[in-house]
């Protein structure tokens, strides 16, 4: 007999995997786990027949119903249908990309009777379910029909167009097959199927990503996920309500019911008429029994708890659970909801790993955004990892029961979910915000911030662009000009002028972007040239995302504000005058407003959500009636265009509450400024900074032992630099590792995690070894002090490798000074305080540094005067100055230049920064199936090679600069690019050869992440072949032996092998 709800006894709806696991043992003849979900549902129909399993609520003739099903129907339903459908579907063959080689059958409908109906049919015939959300785009679908292999979707009526555009976009082809009409009458009709067997490792379901970074991709989940028994959970007796559809988050819900053997009602709130307040209310008082647990989404809690009316609210407080879940709930309506009296549960579930966490506790305790993990169990397999400052990643670890993906060497899946402890309770954690840039809307959509940002950096009129929306409505973007946008006043004028100027790359932006990510003129926020010095960057001279949305929390709350109300700038009026429109005037300017927003035009009395409306284009078409009629000021409420939805209704509700009841021509002046700027940056390090806040030993040199002092060692240049150091200490020497951290127990976590993930073992054994020679510090080399307490260090020589540098190739050399050419001069100074005369400081610097020279050239190893031989961007010419800084800061020598080339994956372990353009190149390739013909040679060095290269040349007696790259002007040619598409094929990655002007286009017109470096690419790869630069190496091969035994060897087949290996093992590639 299940227990009755207690904050000690959580309701199954709420249970962890790793709590469900936990449950007491069912009664007899229950099984603790069933072979398969359709073993389940046998089980409930013969133990429970009668027992309400499933209802669907609907509208019809103007009032709300609700059909429902027992679990004896479920199977009776489940038989007949599988029998009819059998024979219009293809023979069942393994499929190859399915676990297990189960068959998949796409579904594309509406959440309904009929899509759930048709999934348990398939069940019953041995198939797994691939669904596919409505409004997917054809090209979404053809890729996940692709991925997963499958070649016929089952769909709706409705949705039949849909589905075949889809399968016309399938080079492979396949079928569409209509669901069958009149569901019902299926429930009681005899047919005998011939049913397929299904097993615990089959798939039961495959749901898909929401494609915010890219195409949807596909998550298998498995039987066995979900055949635990959970009938001794408590309050498996009560009912619940949902209003997420069978094909995203309601799915697991009804799989979660099923399993403790419950009942559990669909709202089809993408119906019309369904999203309402009222709607809501009347369809969960139309089920025949009473509902104790509220399923939904942020969005429909905020438009029930601020609805007009007083009944959303007590419908909400009658309940014994109200679940927020899929997006972040905004924290002032939570609050507003638990001060009410709501019982508001956040639960965190993922298609990749199943429910993980939930807020459930005593109603008492308000922190309704704390999630809990209670168990050991679940203790035991979930980690929180330091991230950066006081924020964790959420981490799952391999023996997770209901997860098949993972993105790490152990098998754990990294979530990219950032989290802050709570202050005071252990296992407890508030949700933060995502790692990988994307945007969580507060309708659980998302949006990728750097689609929007990318395209609008690469305008001349940008220097940066911050998109934002986290748990809002709709999305926008801060973008900061450049000086030559806006020479003059900085007014309204300006910027409308700027944002005319913009339109086409908003076009762009929105072409690229599904509806729920569009970007509104209205919702970009232009900040004057000299705003850029205030933008948050972390130390490789990045945005710090999160940092930035608290700087301008303010400024983003009046955007959306102005955009509510109506204040947004207007780009084509030359008056601020509202309107005051009325009657057909009224309907004929909303038809044009929401035909330049949906861009369709619809009819005065066709419901605006039929029409092809969501909720993102509603709010503007709110905002435009905000800006442009007279409402006497008055505003909408947040939800009239869901609550009027035609244009003739809306018209009257307007009706209703006004009367009471530059081109910038720069880009060589730009270069110029950059150059002055470059000469201005050399003068202005070249002096030692005031005296460090050091404690220097007097008599330095006098010590014993040598000093290595190293930067960049969580990078992975700067990790193999710490692994050959390691590798070769004296007992009286010590390592001291300056990182980038917020304390020292981070920058350790950091190092640790650096050379966990790139295999160096015994590097890691070194600095977690209990006497460890390797000193962790925590230290902003931004700082005059480098962010460190003062030292007492004594030791006979020091050596410094300064290895960190951002990697930023779209940055200005602006973004470069205060981390790291200011971070340069302070280090230059720590370390003459520490050496004295007796020491060696080596800058790891770039080819890139000297390589704006004409074809065919030789590099000679010797210092440039001339900022022109910098290639023109951010990153090389901040090189370049801090070349220039090392040379005046080091007049009487003690100091190493040493430009490298293009570095690869190390020769031990494959591991190459996925990162990085080769690696980008190669895994974009594989997504297409094509591979570009390059005229390249495989001119690069092993990460591991160029770090023993900089201690042979450190060890040196020779100063200067010193050349670590290829093609030397004695080297043999490199393998060839054709060599390099052998051993990628040798590989068993399916690549065919394509030219690079019809690989570029494939990138251009896929949604693929370049990261910005197609514009690169594009300049690069269809420029006329030119003779390569070569490198005059002398110096370096004459001080590295290790460089000299890499002219012998160089890229070989199996290190492109290996390295694909590694790719494969940890997702990069598939």
């Amino acid at each position: 007999m299940a227990e009755s709800i207690s904050p000690d006894n959580p309701p199954y709806l709420t249970l962890t995997i790793s709590q469900a696991l936990s449950l007491p043992p069912p009664p007899a003849p229950e099984p603790a786990q069933h072979e398969s979900v359709n073993a389940m549902l046998d089980a409930r129909a013969r133990h429970m027949p009668d027992v309400l399993a499933v209802g669907f609520t609907h509208l019809s003739s103007g009032s709300w119903g609700c059909h429902t099903l027992t679990y004896s129907q479920i199977a009776s339903l489940a038989h007949n249908l599988a029998g009819a459908l059998e024979d219009r579907l293809p023979s069942r063959q393994a499929n190859g990309k399915s676990p297990n080689g189960t068959p998949l059958v796409a579904v594309l409908s509406s959440s309904g009777l009929e899509l759930f109906a048709h999934i348990v049919a398939l069940w019953r015939l041995g198939y797994g379910v691939l669904c596919i959300a409505p409004g997917s785009t054809a090209e979404s679908i053809a890729n996940l029909l692709r991925l997963t292999e499958t070649d016929t979707i089952l769909a709706h009526a409705s949705q039949a167009s849909a589905a075949q555009s889809a399968i016309d976009a399938l080079d492979a082809g396949g079928r569409v097959c209509e669901m069958l009409p009149d569901i019902q009458a299926f429930i009681d009709r005899k047919v005998d199927p011939k049913s397929g067997s299904a097993t615990g490792e089959d798939v039961l379901v495959t749901m898909h990503t929401s494609g915010s970074s890219g195409l949807p991709k596909p998550i298998y989940q498995l039987h066995r996920f979900w055949t635990a028994s959970m009938v001794t959970a408590p309050g498996s007796s009560l009912s619940a309500f949902t209003t997420t559809p069978l094909f995203h988050g309601g799915m697991s819900d009804l799989l979660r019911s099923i399993q403790a053997g419950s009942s559990i009602f669909f709202h089809p709130t993408a119906d019309p008429g369904a999203l309402s307040a009222a709607a809501i209310c009347s369809a969960i008082a139309a089920c025949p029994k009473p509902v104790s647990y509220f399923l939904s989404v942020p969005y429909i809690l905020d438009l029930l708890f601020n609805d007009r009316s007083a009944q959303a609210r007590e419908m909400l407080s009658g309940m014994e659970l109200v679940s927020t879940g899929g997006a972040p709930l905004p924290q002032p309506l939570g609050d507003a909801m638990v001060h009410a009296g709501i019982k508001l549960v956040s639960r965190l579930g993922s298609s990749e790993c199943g429910f993980l966490m939930s807020s459930w506790r005593s109603f008492h305790d308000l922190e309704w955004n704390f999630l809990r993990i209670p168990d050991e169990l679940g203790r035991s397999m979930i980690r929180f990892e330091p991230f950066e400052g006081a924020l964790f990643e959420l981490v799952v670890a391999k023996d997770w029961p209901t997860k098949l993906v993972s993105n790490r060497e152990d098998g754990a899946y990294a979530t990219s979910d950032l989290y802050t402890k709570h202050p005071e309770l252990e296992n407890t954690w508030k949700y933060d915000s995502r790692a990988d840039d994307t945007i969580v809307l507060v309708s659980g959509k998302k949006a990728s911030a750097p689609i929007a940002e990318r395209r609008l950096k690469e305008s001349s009129l940008v220097t940066e662009a911050i998109a934002f929306g986290a748990n809002r409505a709709i999305i926008g973007a801060l973008v900061f000009v450049t000086p030559d946008a806006a020479p003059g006043a900085w007014n309204d004028e300006i910027k409308v002028k700027l944002l005319q100027m913009l339109q086409p790359v908003l076009k762009e932006i929105n072409d690229a972007s599904p509806p729920h990510a569009q970007l509104a003129t209205e919702m970009v926020c232009l900040l004057p040239p000299s705003e850029a010095a205030n933008i948050p960057r972390a130390s490789k001279g990045t945005l710090q995302r999160g940092r930035a949305y608290q700087h301008y929390a303010d400024l983003i709350d009046s955007v959306y504000l102005d955009f509510e109300e109506g204040r947004s700038l207007r780009l084509h009026s030359s008056s601020t005058a509202k309107e005051e429109l009325s009657g057909e005037e009224l309907v004929q300017w909303l038809q044009h407003t929401v035909a330049s927003i949906n861009g369709r035009s619809v009819a005065p009395d066709t419901d605006l959500f039929v029409a092809g409306v969501d909720s993102i284009q509603s709010a503007r078409i709110r905002a435009a009636v905000h800006q442009n009629v007279e409402l006497g000021g008055k505003l909408l409420d947040r939800n009239a265009v869901y609550e009027f939805p035609t244009l003739r209704l809306l018209a009257q509700h307007i009706e209703d509450v006004r009367s009471g009841s530059g081109g910038v021509n720069g880009v060589e002046e730009r270069q110029e400024r950059e150059v002055r700027l470059m000469r201005e940056l050399v003068e202005k390090y070249s002096s030692s900074p005031p005296d460090l806040d050091v404690e220097r030993k007097a008599g330095a040199g006098n010590g014993k032992g040598t000093l290595f002092l190293l930067t960049g060692v969580t990078g992975g240049l700067g990790a193999q630099v710490l692994a050959q150091v390691t590798a070769t200490l004296e007992p009286e020497d010590t390592i001291a590792c300056l990182i980038r951290a917020s304390s020292p127990k981070h920058a350790r976590m950091r190092l640790l995690d650096a050379l966990s993930s790139r295999h160096l073992d015994a590097a890691h054994s070194a600095v977690s070894a209990e006497s460890s020679q390797v000193l962790v510090l925590a230290a902003d080399l931004s700082l005059p002090s480098c962010g460190l307490p003062p030292l007492t260090l004594s030791y006979a020589r020091v050596l410094t490798i300064h290895a960190a540098w951002s990697v930023n190739f779209v940055a200005s050399l602006s973004s470069f000074e205060a981390e790291n050419i200011a971070g340069l001069s302070h280090l230059i100074a720590l370390h003459q305080s520490l050496a004295g005369e007796n020491g060696c400081f080596t800058f790891a610097s770039s080819v890139a540094s000297v390589l704006a020279c004409p074809p065919g050239s030789v590099l000679h190893e010797k210092a440039s005067t001339d900022p022109s031989d910098a290639v023109p961007m951010g990153y090389a010419r901040s090189k370049w100055v801090a070349e220039q800084v090392v040379s005046r800061r080091f007049p009487e020598g003690g100091s190493r230049i040493v430009r490298i080339g293009q570095l690869c994956a190390d020769t031990q372990k494959g591991v190459w920064n996925e990162s990085e353009a080769w690696p980008l190149l190669i895994a974009i390739s594989c997504r297409l199936g094509v591979f570009p013909r390059l005229q390249e040679r495989l001119d690069w060095i092993s990460t591991d090679v160029a770090a023993k290269s900089l201690l042979d040349i450190s060890s040196a007696q020779k100063d200067g600069v010193f050349h670590v790259a290829q093609p030397t002007t004695g080297s043999d040619p490199a393998p060839s690019w054709e060599e390099l598409h052998e051993w990628l094929q040798a590989s068993e990655l399916n690549l065919s050869l394509i030219s690079p002007q019809e690989w570029l286009d494939r990138v251009a017109e896929s949604d693929a992440d370049h990261r910005g470096l197609l514009s690169l690419w594009q300049k690069n790869f269809t420029s006329p072949p030119t003779d390569p630069t070569k490198f005059d190496c002398n110096k370096a091969l004459d001080a590295s032996a290790n460089f000299r035994t890499w002219q012998k060897t160089g890229v070989t087949q199996q290190l492109i092998q290996k390295t694909v290996a590694r790719w494969k093992e940890i997702g990069f590639l598939s």
